[in-house]
This record gives C-alpha cells, structure tokens and sequence, in this order.
C-alpha cells in the first residue's frame, strides 16, 4: 500500500468494494495516528501531551483534549489508543509516545482528595495505562461507570489487580443500592439526585457491566457481584433499556427496541437533530444509546456463554442484544445515507466514539465475532469505506463530538478513537474492541503481519517540542 491513496481511489464511491476498502479505511487510521503524532506537546521531561496548542504546521488552532488525566477526552485516552495503534499498524512512532505518555500520567498522581473519581475523566481511566501495577483505591460518591465506583470497579477488573478493593467495591454497591418495585437503583452521591437514565455510563447496566466482569476475574466475588448485577438489569429493563428478564414475550420487547421507524416529521430525534430539516443526523451514541447497549449486551452473553454462571436468563440477554445490533444497522444505514447525499457533515459526531457514526459501527464489528455473523463487520466496513472517501485528506478537519468543531483528538470525540475503530474494521483482530473500552470481545481470525499494516516508505511525522 502507497503512503497516501490518490484522489480519485478516495473519492471512489462505487458499489460496495470489499476489496480496497480495507486498504483504503486503514490508509485513513494511518492518517489519523499522523494527527496525534504531530499534534502531540514534548515537555522538558519528555512527555507528550495533546493540549489546546495551535499546530504551527498549520497556522490555526485545533480542538484538542482539554482535560490532560482524562480517559475519556485527555491525555490518557490518547495514551491508550497509541498504545495500541502502535503495536497494530507498526507505528513506532505512536509506541515511543504511548510508552513515554503512559510513564509520566502513572508516575504524576494527584493528591488523594485533589483528583475525580471514575473512568472517564478520573485516576480509574490511568490505570488502564498500567497493566501490572496496583490501581489507584479511590472512592467516589458516585456509583456510575462514567464518574463513580462502578468505573473504578471495571477499571480494576480489566487490570486483573487489587481483588480486596474490588470485594470492598462491590460490597459498596450493594450497600448504596435502593430497592425498586424491579431491581436496584443507585443515587449519584450522598446528596446527590438519583439517576434516572438508562445506558451504560449513567445508568445502571454499566454497573451491571462493572460487576459481571469483576465476577469473571475473581471467582470469589461473583455470587454477591452478579446476584447484584441482574438487580441491575432489571432496573435497565424497567427503565426501558432493556427485555424483561421474567417475560414470556420477549420477542415483542426486542422488535420494539429493534423499532419501527417513527414519524418524524417536525420532531427531533433522540440527538436532538431534526429529521427532515437537513440538520446533521446523529447516528447512535455509545453513552447512552444503541452502541454501547448492542456492546455491552454483546459482551454479557460472552461472558455467559463462556462459562459464567449468570442468574438471569441468556436466551434474553442474546435476544437484547439481538435487538441492539438491529438498531445499530438501522443507525449505520441510515448514517451512510445521509453521508452520501450530503458529506461528513451530514452525520453528527463523524466517524467518532462518543457520539458519531463509528460507535454502533464499533459494534456492528464486534457483533460479527462474538455472534459469527462476518456481514455486520462487512457492513461497518463499508461505511467506513465511504466516510473516510468522502472526508477531507486530513483528519484535522473531520468533524468530532463536539457541536461545530473539528480536530479533536480525544478518545471519545476526536481522532484517537476514530483510529482505534478504522484500524479494527481494516484489521480485524489487531486491536482491541473499543466500544469496550478494552475488554474481552473475541477478534476476528484474520491475523495481519506488521508488513500488512505498515506503510512502506512512511514519512516521517514530527511533533512540537516545548522546552
């Protein structure tokens, strides 16, 4: 594969072309690892940071990360995606960054008391950078995956250390946690309103999520984290973010969750984007919509058909996710629609995590291997094909999560983990599932060599230096 693809293979938007596209979507996750090697900030001691600095190579400023610990839109979301990108497209200069990032955001810890808690933007998202090291043992007051205990949870499990926090964790979940007419609910804090939201970073099948990868690591936890897990679950369900895990008619549940297409004339969509108003048209939020319900569902019934002995029904679980990765198509279908008649801009949130058109792609890709079905993986893509053909050369100006602004280059919305999923669905199984944050997700079987992912003859790309 050349450097670069020319204009006129970019800009092929012919039937379906299984066989340049993978070329073509990873010629793009090259370019997007060429944007965080460039915009990356070297301090006097050596470590990258990607803050709101204007690239000189360009003469204008660019959206980056404002939150430099931030998992989800920082410093260390970066770090973990060259992290990876590295190693899968032979890119050592993404691996020398990602070693020397990952060093410095593990050695520099807040003061306990000086630091958020959580996943997303708290010291639970840095120690996903240290495999091997014991995590931080914060407490925050909220339970959630985004910002609360259950994200300190999933952190710890996916590390595979500190199983005496985690008991502690879970036994604060349980103790946190409120009966409701179905399942358990969880406040956000000791003064805190309760969440009402269904999803998976607020609402409680991230915490269910939390504690069924927990029980899967440590045997000894897993009675009291699943019982707790399926009380989850039905609150999920009764919130309607999911099936009854009692019902007889489930199929009926999951074709609405499937759902017929609405009538949407003069009412906005669930992204607030009207329909027909030619406004730009957001696909499926991993959040709190389709792609991370299809993931996290995909990864339950993973789990269980993998041998943990869950307390609620798997043929419910298969059929929710079932439902899930049926709303994902709908929403990359239609997504890919709107890219076409009317460019990137068309869809909300690009080819973005957070918020854009990669998320239930994200999904679709690993629906295709955990549920054998390679034509959801084809479909994804397919419209990656067409997005990144369609986008300009530089992924600087492709549209991120953010409202109106280009050149993000976090993890949820901006180009880092827009790189993650072009270089999954280019080459399967050289990376791990992102809309999983990481965990588990069998990969497909089509193992590349690094001569496969590399570019022969790669320029090179430089980064500022700050003395």
């Amino acid at each position: 594969m050349r450097v670069a693809l020319d204009e006129s293979e970019r800009d092929d938007m012919g039937g379906t072309n299984l066989t340049t596209r993978p070329a073509q979507v990873l010629d793009a996750a090259h370019r997007c690892v060429d944007l965080l090697v460039r915009t990356a900030v070297i301090g006097a001691d050596d470590a990258p940071t990607w803050s709101p600095e204007q690239d000189p190579s360009r003469g204008r400023g660019l959206r980056t990360v404002s939150a430099p610990r931030s998992f989800q839109n920082g410093d260390a979301g970066v770090v973990w995606a060259l992290t990876h990108l590295g190693a899968a497209l032979n890119r050592p200069d993404a691996a020398e960054l990602a070693a020397s990032g990952a060093g410095a955001l593990l050695r520099s810890r807040p003061a306990e008391g000086q630091r958020p808690g959580g996943l997303f933007s708290g010291e639970a998202g840095v120690d996903l950078l240290g495999r091997g090291r014991r995590p931080t043992l914060d407490r925050p007051e909220a339970s959630d995956l985004a910002d609360g205990l259950a994200g300190v949870l999933l952190s710890m499990a996916l590390v595979r250390r500190a199983e005496d926090h985690a008991a502690a964790v879970v036994a604060e979940l349980w103790r946190r946690s409120r009966v409701e007419p179905r399942g358990r609910s969880w406040p956000v804090g000791a003064a805190g309103p309760e969440r009402s939201a269904s999803g998976v970073s607020r609402g409680p099948l991230g915490i269910a999520w939390a504690l069924a990868e927990a029980a899967a690591v440590w045997p000894a936890l897993a009675p009291s984290a699943l019982d707790l897990a399926a009380e989850a679950l039905d609150r999920e369900a009764s919130s309607g973010g999911g099936l009854s895990q009692s019902s007889g008619s489930a199929d009926a549940d999951a074709d609405a969750h499937a759902g017929a297409e609405p009538d949407t004339k003069g009412v906005a969509d669930k992204g607030g984007h009207h329909a027909r108003s030619g406004r730009a048209r957001q696909p499926g939020p991993w959040c709190d919509g389709p792609a991370g319900d299809a993931a996290v569902r995909l990864r339950l019934l993973e789990l269980a058909t993998g041998g943990l002995e869950v307390p609620w029904s798997v043929d419910v679980t298969r059929q929710e996710a079932d439902a899930a990765v049926r709303r994902c198509r709908r929403a990359v279908d239609g997504a890919t629609g709107s890219l076409v008649d009317g460019g990137p801009r068309a869809v909300a949130g690009g080819w973005t995590l957070g918020s854009g058109l990669g998320a239930p792609a994200g999904a679709l890709a690993l629906a295709a291997d955990i549920l054998g079905c390679p034509d959801l993986r084809d479909q994804a893509l397919e419209a990656a094909g067409k997005y990144v053909a369609r986008a300009p050369a530089d992924p600087a100006f492709w549209p991120s999560g953010h409202p109106g602004a280009a050149g993000d280059v976090g993890l949820a919305h901006g180009v880092a983990g827009t790189a993650v999923l072009l270089a999954d669905l280019a080459l399967p199984g050289s990376v791990p599932s992102v809309v999983l944050l990481g965990a588990g997700g069998v990969r497909g079987t089509h193992r590349r060599s690094c001569a496969a992912s590399a570019r022969p003859k790669q320029s090179v790309v430089r980064h500022m230096r700050v003395v």
